[in-house]
């Protein structure tokens, strides 16, 4: 069954096009705007969320915000701005904040239209963390790599270094499910697998899904893939839906790593992750397959601004530069990893370069891709968690 309709206030400043902010709240029938105004006034109407709406921030944004959570303390704002949030995102959250959405800038209603969904996600997971009892969900990073051998498990494993290094709660699933990787790239046994689980029977629940976790020391959560290919076949679509359900209740980031085709299950792992990141080297069939990568991804109508792309061995001399990147690709990579043999060793360890050696170029490089999913800082990160510890009596 559907989840109700969330009911939405608006309030927006003048520097921002009300037809984009009302694009945005577009996604089919998950949200229902009960109110949209210029500015917060009285007789309003009563909402589940309040929204406010600006160009830029500045303090008569943060005015409003406070309006809003003095009016309604129980009620979660949501902040959307347009722009990079540098040098403000703690003076929304001090406000009282609740989440905050950055829009490109600059983003037109075509493009808001198709943000929708990245806003009703972030809707309901600020209604759902004020509610008696709720589990708060993570986020979950599908890596894609549509060439094999581009680095996509070496980047997954890092990316889950990066994060637990920051204190974040990590877990990897390891949906190459006949030929997966992941444990070796941690040095971890596959005492237990994914196929363990699916054949332990009885019910499921996070503690059971718990146990079947093998555990780095690091801090690392992995589900391992099944020690045999020919166990892969039995692990299903609907299976795996209900065990990404269940980790993202448990750990703040689940990882998703996948095999080179999009298949089924990769389809799924996308359908239900917050974020992509795609992963491609400098040669052309790579870069040829991302470019279809992207597209597929497109065709999905997967929000273009929650995709991410690392170039591995970016420093590679093969006869392609990063202007070609550029020319293949469409944009160039959010991150480049550069070649280095530590990052062999490292894999052979099964230490993961980002915890052995954080220093290094390639170290730094996935310690900036693991920034890129923690951009709130850890302070107003904790002040929102103090605000959200209170339940919802509305």
């Amino acid at each position: 069954m559907n989840a109700p309709p969330i009911s939405v206030l608006v309030v927006h400043t003048v520097d921002i096009d009300p037809a984009v902010v009302r694009a945005l709240l577009s996604a089919d029938d998950g949200l229902n705007v009960v109110g949209f105004f210029d500015g917060f006034g009285n007789h309003m109407p009563t909402a589940d969320v309040l929204v406010v709406a600006c160009g830029s921030y500045s303090e008569e944004a943060g005015s409003l915000i406070r309006e809003g959570v003095d009016e309604l303390p129980d009620r979660p704002v949501i902040l959307v701005t347009q722009g990079a949030p540098n040098g403000y995102v703690d003076h929304a959250f001090t406000a009282g904040a609740a989440d905050l959405m950055v829009l490109p800038d600059p983003c037109d209603v075509h493009l808001a239209r198709a943000m929708s969904h990245q806003v009703l996600f972030t809707i309901r997971k600020s209604v759902q963390k004020r509610e008696p009892g709720a589990a708060v969900e993570g986020k979950m990073v599908v890596l894609v790599g549509p060439k094999g051998g581009s680095g996509k498990t070496l980047c997954s494993t890092n990316l889950a270094a990066a994060l637990a290094a920051s204190g974040q709660s990590v877990v990897v699933v390891d949906l190459d499910l006949q030929f997966g990787d992941v444990g070796l790239a941690l040095g971890l046994t596959p005492e237990k697998t994914i196929y363990d689980l699916l054949t332990s029977g009885g019910s499921m629940d996070a503690e059971k899904v718990d146990a079947f976790l093998a555990k780095h020391e690091s801090g690392i959560h992995a589900l391992l893939a099944p020690r045999r290919p020919d166990q892969a076949g039995l692990v299903t679509v609907e299976f795996l839906r209900d065990i990404y359900a269940m980790l993202r209740t448990t750990h703040d980031v689940v990882i998703v790593d996948t095999p080179p085709q999009f298949t089924p299950e990769v389809i799924a792992a996308v359908d239900a992750s917050t974020d992509v990141c795609v992963v491609a080297m400098l040669d052309a069939l790579s870069l040829k397959n991302l470019r279809l990568g992207l597209e597929t991804l497109e065709l999905m109508g997967y929000p273009e601004d929650r995709i991410r792309f690392v170039l591995n061995r970016a420093d590679s001399q093969v006869g392609i530069d990063l202007a070609d990147v550029q020319a293949i690709v469409g944009h160039g990579p959010d991150v480049r990893v550069p070649s280095d043999r530590a990052i062999t060793r490292s894999v052979n360890e099964g230490m993961p370069i980002a915890l052995k050696s954080p220093g290094s170029e390639a170290g730094r490089a996935f310690h900036q891709l693991a920034a890129l999913y923690t951009q709130v800082p850890q302070a107003a990160a904790a002040k929102r968690r103090r605000r959200l510890s209170f339940s919802r009596t509305g």
